[in-house]
This record gives C-alpha cells, structure tokens and sequence, in this order.
C-alpha cells in the first residue's frame, strides 16, 4: 500500500477498516460461539480439572501429563518466570471463548519509534476475563503478582492444548474461511497462541503515512486498513480447489 498523507483519505480508509473489521470480528465470534463445545478442557483432564467429572483414567492422566510438562517448559522460562507448579486440580476460572485484538510493535526505520500495531482482520482467541492486553501488562509489570501471572500462563496454556487436539476443529474454521493457526507473540515467550485470520487481508501504508498519522493524533498506536482491492482479491478456496480438481480431465 503505497500511497503520500492523505488526512481525508485517510480518515476515510479507516473509517472503512473499522466497518469491515466489525462484520468480519462478529462472524468470526459467531463461529467461535458456536464451535465452543468441541473446545473440551472437562473431557481431555477429568478429575485432574476442579468440578469435572471422571473419566478414563489412563487417558486424562496422558493429557495431564503433557499440559505439566508444557507448563513447567514455558511458564519456568522468561518472560515468565513461575516457580509455582500446575495445580492439581486445575481450577479453570472461565472455559469460554473469546477473540481480542491482535497487536504486534513496529519500529520506524527513520525516527526508530516503537509503534503498537493492530490488526483489523485477524484475532487471538483465549478464554473470556483473560484479555491479551492485560496479560501483557502482567507482565511488565515489576510488582506483578505471581499469583495472576500464573492464571493467565494456565488458562491460554489450556486453550492451547484442547485446540491442538481437535484438529477437526482447525479443518471446520478452515471450511469457514476463517483460518486457525498457532503462533507465538514477541513479548510471550515460547507461548504459543491461536489466532483466527479472517478470508480479507489488511497491510499497512507507508511509514511516513504511519508517523504523520501517530503524529496527529498524539499517540504511538496504528491500525492496519482495508481497501475495496483486498476485499476483491479474496479467494474463493472451494473454486480454486475444484478447478484443480477437474483440470485435464
């Protein structure tokens, strides 16, 4: 997207980004709502999970198991630091799903000033009262309690494991064109997070489009857009696959 400063232009683009990423946000969350029950922490940790009922020993015990030795890999390690082991039984404050803002810095190339970026079209999915920014502030924090930190490590842990276990779940998003993938985020360490990419791609304009903007209105924070070309340069997946299908027959 290369384009001079704009403001009306600009402030136009924007106010079609926010339009677009709403409906894309809603569907998106609707999906998720409604795939919720296959997101199944109870089934996969039985009584090792605080109200959960038994089940098969053998396989709860496998899956408790492996969640220990991800917790006691990534929670020990920096920027995390937990010293307190995983909790037997899980006392999961919140098991439903929810979608929170994407963000990652970029740094200007001529001033080097650190900008938050949000993306208007993809979503890091944890467990509701878990909001990814507030983890990030936990763990900035120098007076951090230890305690919290370790709900959130926990929590989106969990998340993690009951997605990567049902990859029918990833197929059935897929099928939605809403993509699910796990990434891991600067700033978490070798936690690793389930992002939801909506079928439309946004990008960012040129920086100097980037620093005039933060300039203007004073603070150190920019959203990717949205133009009309990204929506008409969406694939239609099943098309493309069923054109595959019948070539050279």
């Amino acid at each position: 997207m290369t384009q001079t400063f704009d403001v009306e232009a600009l402030i136009r683009l924007r106010s079609q980004t926010r339009v677009i990423s709403d409906a894309l946000k809603a569907q998106a969350s609707d999906y998720l709502s409604t795939l919720a029950l296959l997101i199944r922490p109870q089934t996969l940790f039985g009584e090792y999970l605080q109200g959960a009922q038994r089940s098969s020993g053998r396989e709860t015990q496998h899956h408790f198991k492996e969640l220990i030795e991800l917790y006691e890999r990534i929670g020990s390690a920096s920027p995390f630091q937990l010293v307190s082991e995983l909790e037997v039984p899980l006392n999961l404050i919140s098991t439903t799903p929810e979608l929170f803002p994407l963000e990652y810095d970029k740094v200007l190339a001529q001033s080097g000033q650190s900008i938050r970026i949000t993306s208007p079209v993809r979503w890091v999915v944890g467990f509701s009262s878990f909001d990814l920014a507030q983890f990030r502030s936990v763990i900035k924090d120098p007076n951090r309690s230890s305690a919290e930190l370790y709900r959130f490590v926990v929590h989106y842990l969990v998340l993690f494991y009951c997605l990567s276990k049902s990859p029918g779940l990833s197929r059935l998003f897929e099928g939605l064109r809403f993509a699910l993938s796990f990434e891991r985020l600067k700033g978490f360490g070798d936690l690793p997070f389930c992002i939801i990419s909506s079928p439309v791609r946004s990008e960012l304009p040129d920086e100097s489009v980037i620093r005039s903007s933060t300039q203007i209105a004073g603070n150190t924070s920019f959203e990717e857009l949205v133009s009309r070309d990204n929506i008409l340069e969406m694939n239609d997946e099943i098309r493309q696959r069923l054109l595959l299908t019948i070539e050279g027959l």
